[in-house]
């Protein structure tokens, strides 16, 4: 707990420090003087007064006599128009208007530097020594002649003179405000580019944690359908991990997803309404009250109505919603602080560390808040879901930490309820003459309640060793990803960004793949698996997951080959058979040394009344006879390292067993240590008969 308390606080005081040694330059007048900078590498953020003209469009010629012109304000940046006083300027939300500045560099600098451009409300174009470098739509004078847009903009520049003029236009007529909202940064170009790829690498790496940990606890959810808490944090969690597509750096462009601007606002607005949701509901059923109950229920409704409205209102409408979720995010802030001060001060362990936790996020809300009003001054992006990723991980301790404590509560239960049939079995011996009629009855429920006892008993230790099997193989990719991002900071690592940003993909995937067979295990226990047969092209699945391994099995030099014999369509449950071929496959290349050959043979045999045969094949290490003949069992759960020492939960080829039987089929194993592994399924290729 005190390791946990020493995290929080740090943290809670490192963001402030992430700019503390930049000492931006302030812009007097429309001047930036950088002039006594004597830094090899520098970048900067242009703050302060600008030259403001509103409601012109203007350009670099128009600023040649400079006595012919004059600004109407030296309005700060950032900052909204809207913000400026009324009796200077005059400014309404809508409208457009030019700024200007002026840097001076020092003497004779002629370096190639870096314009990280942000997002205007709602679209700009910059021009820099009297020419059109970058823009984000089309500012025009009237809503007919803007188009808004949201791009995050990077350029090069090599100044000619120990001047220059940057002349920026921005227009809205879309939302609810309009302005200059957050600083451009300029310098050397490899700073520049530095930040801004460090900052797109964060926002990344914060996405694939959230998301993978939300799914997480959703698997948790599945498996204790009862734990309503699982189910919130993990919805708040996704609405936070889909945010960094649409705020920050808009990765959701990177993706080509050509999301229109219209509703690129919208799925921020629907993301906020998630989150709140989520955490409406999560801090009730963390803290329990009658009177927020209600509450919840009603910003339930508030929440749904506003989504409903985003979809349909335009964005300068619906965007003052912002003004209902701030005051509702305070209130939410303020419950969960009360209550975890009033745990605390009851001593309560768990209630310390979510007071600290949710002091880390009430800094991180603030910051946004200001930041999305354009009254942020450092640092200048997002970072409520950077905090969120440690309250994530805070949060996953605290579950295992209840896990443990639940399973210790259930061995005690355990061993009280043996105390308790000893005692029962001493009584009935006791009287075994008197109730001699009853005799049979209470041998047969004491060989019952052993028999349940057994079955408790090895339940509870599967249990225990699968998800001490998921704590690792969850930890490992998780911290090769926070390795991998911590190593793009260095300048030496930097050229190896597409490999890193590739590994990491990687390793999602392989938590992906183990939430998916954990789920669908904790279904299986429960006997909840969905089964929708219908006749099916197995080849399409073979070849999508043949896609899906080839880049680990080209790293290993397998080769791998499919053949397809007759008709390829089978009876089965699609995504329980994409489950299983994706296993096979998975263990094909896993145990086949570098190399080494996997083979598929799929086979029509329905001509002979024998069904769709498929056999994956390889040359791998093979498997004793003493492990074939537990190997789809269920009794026990090991997990052996691949070729090359990947690991593995170990229920892989058990799930297999129990998904191709549920699909009416079977699977065999024919093995030989040092000769290589043949899998058999037989799959019926039409609807049994009743």
């Amino acid at each position: 707990m005190k390791f946990i308390r020493a995290v929080v606080f740090l943290f809670l005081f490192f963001p402030p420090c992430l700019h503390a040694g930049i000492k931006d330059p302030v812009a007097v007048k429309g001047v930036f003087d950088l002039r006594m900078c004597t830094d090899e590498e520098f970048i900067y953020r242009l703050r302060g007064q600008w030259e403001f003209y509103w409601n012109k469009m203007l350009h670099p010629a128009d600023f040649e006599n400079p006595d012919r012109i004059k600004p109407d304000y030296y309005g700060l940046v950032p900052s909204y128009w809207t913000d400026y006083p009324s009796d200077s300027v005059g400014t309404t939300p809508m409208g457009y208007a030019t700024y200007r500045a002026v840097v001076l560099l020092p003497p004779g600098f002629r370096k190639v530097m870096g314009f990280d451009m942000p997002v205007f409300d709602s679209s700009y174009e910059i021009y820099v020594n009297g020419k059109k470098m970058a823009g984000n739509g089309t500012p025009g004078t009237s809503e007919a002649e803007t188009v808004p847009a949201y791009q995050r903009n990077f350029f090069r520049f090599v100044p000619e003179r120990d001047t220059i003029d940057i002349v920026i236009n921005v227009a809205n007529f879309h939302h609810r405000r309009g302005g200059f909202w957050l600083p451009m940064k300029i310098g050397t170009f490899n700073a520049v580019q530095k930040r801004l790829s460090l900052s797109w690498a964060g926002d990344w790496g914060t996405l694939s944690f959230l998301l993978g940990y939300s799914l997480l606890f959703f698997l948790f959810y599945l498996l204790y359908i009862k734990d309503n808490l699982m189910a919130f944090f993990s919805i708040a969690t996704i609405g936070l991990a889909i945010r960094p597509l649409f705020t920050s750096n808009f990765l959701i462009n990177s993706l080509g997803a050509g999301l229109s601007w219209n509703w690129l606002i919208r799925s921020e607005y629907l993301g906020l309404y998630l989150i709140l949701t989520g955490w409406y509901w999560f801090a009730l059923y963390l803290y329990p009250s009658k009177f927020f109950r209600l509450i919840t229920r009603i910003i339930t409704v508030i929440f749904a109505a506003a989504a409903i409205l985003t979809l349909f209102l335009p964005v300068r409408i619906f965007s003052y919603a912002t003004f209902i979720i701030y005051p509702l995010l305070i209130l939410l802030i303020l419950y969960c602080i009360t209550r975890s001060i009033k745990g605390a001060l009851e001593r309560n362990r768990l209630d310390i560390v979510y007071f600290a936790t949710f002091l880390l996020l009430t800094y991180g809300a603030v910051h946004d808040v200001n930041l999305s009003m354009g009254k942020s001054t450092v640092p200048t992006v997002y970072i409520l879901t950077y905090t969120l990723v440690l309250f994530v991980f805070i949060q996953a301790v605290l579950l295992l930490y209840k896990w443990v404590k639940s399973f210790s509560e259930k061995e005690q239960l355990r061993q009280e309820l043996e105390y308790m049939n000893r005692n029962l079995e001493i009584m009935v011996t006791e009287r075994t003459h008197e109730i001699n009629a009853r005799k049979e009855e209470i041998e047969i429920q004491n060989k019952k309640i052993e028999l349940q006892n057994r079955q408790l008993s090895d339940t509870i230790q599967l249990k225990n060793k699968i998800f001490s099997v998921i704590a690792h193989d969850l930890r490992s990719p998780v911290v090769n990803i926070l390795y991998m991002l911590n190593l793009l900071k260095d300048d030496e690592y930097k050229e190896k960004y597409d490999s890193f940003a590739n590994s990491s993909i990687q390793y999602a995937q392989q938590v992906i793949n183990l939430l998916e067979n954990m789920l669908v295990w904790g279904r299986d226990q429960e006997d909840k698996i969905k089964f929708a047969p219908g006749l099916h092209d197995l080849a399409d699945i073979i070849l999508t997951n043949l896609s899906i391994f080839k880049e680990t099995a080209d790293k290993k030099d397998i080769m791998v080959n499919f053949t397809q014999i007759g008709n390829s369509k089978a009876y089965f449950d699609r995504d329980l058979m994409d489950i299983i071929i994706r296993n096979l496959l998975s263990n094909a290349v896993k145990y086949t040394s570098r190399g080494g050959r996997i083979s598929i043979l799929l086979k029509d045999k329905s001509m002979t009344k024998e069904g769709i045969i498929l056999k994956v094949c390889d040359n791998g290490i093979g498997i004793s006879p003493e492990k074939q003949k537990t190997l789809f069992s269920t009794d026990e759960i090991e997990s052996t390292p691949g070729t090359e020492d990947e690991k593995g939960t170990g229920i892989g080829l058990k799930l297999c067993y129990e998904l191709v039987r549920i699909n009416n089929g079977t699977i065999s194993v024919d093995s030989r240590v040092g000769e290589g592994t043949c899998f058999t399924i037989v799959l019926p290729d039409r609807k049994s008969k009743a």
